[in-house]
């Protein structure tokens, strides 16, 4: 008998269709795990994030370039799915920009301030809010207050620290969302 009848085939989940998608567009782009990653390990440490992003190796993904580092657990899930979709944000805005110009804007104007870095990751929240509202048909209070930690706090070295002005610009894009999208949740 043959073993492989034996096993169902693989559906396909929505992250390795959008992951396939993205790859065809843009062919160097690689997710990887992120706790594995010796440059992760090495950009951990030498910029001391130990001491004011203890989490950075294990709850954050980052983009550089066309290389996506993730927690190895979100990988193939719906949740990674969510999180490709902002880091795919990310990699158009850099091959848009040009790789080095978008690496300069937004690593080196730091830490506080009206920075480029700022403008980028309200891009690719603006996508993380569009997909809790394609998958729920609403953008909770919660995931508003959640982005504008991220904003105002020390995981991005506090990049817009205005806490109300980052809120009045998150319910401005969440009204945006809403009104253009004025479609039930996707199955």
């Amino acid at each position: 008998m043959d073993i492989l009848k034996l096993v169902p085939p693989h559906e396909e989940s929505r992250f390795d269709r959008l992951l396939a998608q993205a790859q065809a567009e843009y062919r160097l782009l690689r997710v990887l795990p992120k706790r594995r990653s010796l440059l992760m390990r090495v950009i951990y440490r030498a910029s001391l994030m130990p001491l004011w992003n203890p989490t950075f190796l294990d709850d954050y993904t980052t983009t550089l370039f066309f290389w996506v580092f993730m927690p190895e657990e979100l990988i193939g899930t719906d949740e990674g799915y969510r999180v490709l979709r902002h880091e795919l944000v990310h990699v158009r805005d850099a091959w848009r920009t040009g790789l080095l110009p978008f690496a300069f804007s937004y690593l080196f104007l730091l830490p506080a301030g009206l920075t480029l870095r700022a403008f980028w990751e309200l891009r690719a929240y603006t996508e993380t809010m569009r997909v809790e509202f394609e998958g729920t048909g609403a953008i909770a209070d919660s995931t508003l207050e959640a982005i504008a930690e991220q904003f105002t706090g020390p995981a991005y070295l506090w990049m817009l620290p205005f806490p109300r002005w980052v809120r009045r610009l998150l319910e401005k894009r969440r009204a945006k969302i809403i009104r253009q999208r004025p479609s039930a949740p996707s199955p």
